[in-house]
């Protein structure tokens, strides 16, 4: 994830063409300007073929297309914005695991205290990568989708820290009530860890999101026809923009609705992580 001023509006302006976006839709607005200009020259020097649409159709056409890039945008959005905060959950369940542990352990209890603390920096980072791995894509026949063969490492650490309390209060290192009260901090990591999951393998309906590249595709390719009449090769500046800001919104979109990944403006695990393995740390050793 890119760190930044938010009110540093010079520094954001000059990192405008590092923009995924923008590297990515270079081209393409370069070839929708190209196709423009063709359009504009076969209609002001050979003979008229503009279907007379006019720039009313086209405002109505881009009212559509604003609402469904809107709805987009935010849907992308509000995927990205609970991912973080369900790692901002796990951050507090963490300290308050660590901090209950540390309340009932022994202080010289050292390899007690090492192993949770080993158990809680580790889980992070295990997350992280089982929600990285590659998503299981049911072929198209509709035969289900393979079951991944390798270990839930989540689950498992998970697994190993209820046995770990379990043991400690039948070797009655922790005192009876702690199998009680250590539970709901226990369970909530299988909640974040399950919320996780929900969003990595729900993605964006297919259908839904080929609508709305196609229907910018056919916004861009009408558009020179709509204006050539009355803009001239002004279209082709028009033609551009126009492309540049539906699609970008598009790829933003596409952008941010996986918010685990490792692009550059996914959220920061490893900083994250980071963070909970220097508090559980800090308080366990």
């Amino acid at each position: 994830m890119i760190s930044y001023d938010p009110k540093n509006w010079f520094r954001v302006l000059l990192d405008f063409p590092r923009s995924p976006v923008f590297r990515t839709l270079f081209l393409d607005v370069v070839g929708a300007g190209v196709y423009a200009a063709f359009i504009v020259w076969i209609e002001t020097d050979y003979f008229r073929v503009a279907v007379p649409l006019g720039p009313s159709f086209l405002s109505i056409l881009g009212i559509i297309l604003g609402l469904l890039l809107v709805f987009r945008t935010n849907t992308a959005y509000d995927r990205w914005w609970e991912g973080r905060k369900l790692w901002g959950q796990l951050v507090n369940i963490s300290r308050g695991l660590a901090h209950a542990l540390d309340a009932q352990l022994e202080a010289s209890d050292q390899v007690r205290r090492d192993r949770y603390a080993q158990l809680l920096v580790a889980f992070p980072p295990a997350l992280a990568a089982h929600l990285r791995a590659p998503r299981a894509v049911p072929p198209e026949d509709g035969t289900p989708a393979p079951r991944p063969s390798a270990e839930h490492e989540p689950n498992r650490l998970v697994q190993q820290m209820h046995r770990a309390v379990a043991q400690d209060v039948a070797a009655g290192a922790l005192p009876t009530e702690a199998r009680i009260a250590l539970q709901p901090l226990l369970t909530a990591f299988d909640d974040v860890t399950g919320a996780c999951e929900r969003i990595r393998n729900t993605p964006i309906p297919f259908s839904y999101s080929s609508y709305i590249k196609q229907f910018v595709l056919l916004y861009a390719i009408i558009m020179p026809f709509g204006l050539v009449r009355e803009f001239g090769y002004g279209t082709v500046i028009a033609c551009m923009f126009t492309f540049f800001a539906t699609m970008g919104l598009e790829l933003l979109a596409g952008e941010i609705e996986e918010p685990f990944g490792t692009d550059r403006n996914d959220l920061p695990l490893e900083q994250i992580g980071a963070r909970i393995a220097v508090d559980v740390q800090t308080l366990l050793r």
